[in-house]
């Protein structure tokens, strides 16, 4: 269990490192255009559609940071009316079904990009479109793996003696 926490936080790590170099790059970006538009009146021809693509990107990183620390869609009343051994199995189902959805997902947006964009067609700085819109399938495959970490986790906590003794786990910990 040890080397799959390790798994989890490295790409947790890359993550939230990809997810800050993006923001700072996109506020700087944005920021000059504003300037260069105002007192110029021009600005770079590329930046607009760099930008809605960097969105994209934070958005899906986000998502899969939402999802590890369990701020995505749920049902909260759950967690004050249910003991705690039926609440992790509850949580074991809901992640199980949300990681096939997930997979679902990934594998449609591998299709869409495959399939739907051309290998010949590119974008921004020539580089190939497919390159763009690769956060779909990975953002989908990285949520779907942070939900079977966390119906693992619920596993593990299922299937352990109730030990009230116990020191809480410090945060971010996932096995």
């Amino acid at each position: 269990m040890k080397y799959l926490e390790t798994i989890n936080r490295t790409i947790h790590w890359f993550e939230r490192s990809l997810i800050v170099i993006l923001l700072i790059v996109m506020v700087t970006l944005a920021f000059t255009q504003v300037i260069l538009r105002n007192l110029f009146s021009f600005g770079f021809l590329w930046a607009d559609p760099l930008l809605r693509y960097m969105v994209m990107w934070v958005g899906f990183l986000g998502a899969v940071i939402a999802t590890r620390e369990g701020k995505h869609f749920g049902v909260d009343f759950l967690n004050r009316y249910l003991p705690k051994k039926i609440l992790h199995g509850v949580r074991i189902f809901v992640n199980t079904f949300a990681a096939v959805v997930s997979c679902l997902l990934m594998y449609a947006a591998f299709q869409f990009l495959f399939e739907a964009i051309g290998a010949e067609e590119t974008d921004l700085f020539e580089i190939p479109k497919r390159f763009y819109f690769s956060i779909i399938p990975i953002g989908f495959g990285l949520i779907g793996l942070q939900f079977l970490f966390n119906i693992l986790k619920d596993a593990r906590k299922l299937f352990s003696p109730d030990d009230r003794t116990q020191t809480p786990e410090p945060p971010h910990t996932f096995f």
